[in-house]
């Protein structure tokens, strides 16, 4: 029930155009299911393809209306958030984060127990004549932060930068 990669992509262009025009800002978030390949090797992909539907709605129903939100690629989502400053984005991600890691999982025909899915996630805020390319390297860069860092977190880009 996600937006796809392909819509993706344009509303990204399209938030930058936005941004250049009016100043108004935005971040993008990247958010990868940590060791789901696990997933779809212990119970199949069938089941893992339910999981990321699961995800799937977890991720929407704890975002606003005006939050653009995608699948991204295998186990990954992506949102854009208009408007907002890294404050509300973090505490968004925080909220998605732990909401998935509360959940245990079970398969609805058997009751199999699937166990927990957690998430690690990045974020960037967009900085104004920053290509949306270059936009969701920093993003995905923050991504694999978190993952290095343990996974099941989030990190903000600027944290990177400041670190070096």
């Amino acid at each position: 029930g996600l937006y796809n990669r392909r819509r993706f992509d344009e509303k990204l262009e399209e938030y930058a155009a936005m941004c250049r025009k009016t100043g108004r800002r935005f971040a993008l978030m990247v958010i990868d299911a940590d060791h789901f390949k696990r997933v779809n090797d212990t119970h199949g992909h069938q089941t893992g393809d339910a999981v990321l539907r699961h995800l799937a709605g977890l991720i929407a129903g704890c975002v606003r209306s005006t939050d653009f939100v995608a699948r991204f690629g295998g186990e990954e989502f992506a949102i854009l958030f208009p408007g907002e400053g890294a404050g509300t984005v973090l505490a968004a991600l925080e909220t998605i984060r732990e909401e998935v890691a509360s959940r245990d999982l079970r398969r609805r025909s058997t009751n199999d127990d699937l166990g927990k899915v957690t998430l690690s996630a990045g974020f960037a805020d967009y900085r104004p004549g920053e290509s949306p390319a270059a936009l969701l390297e920093r993003a995905d860069a923050a991504l694999y932060a978190s993952k290095r860092g343990g996974r099941n977190r989030v990190t903000r880009a600027p944290a990177l930068e400041n670190a070096a």
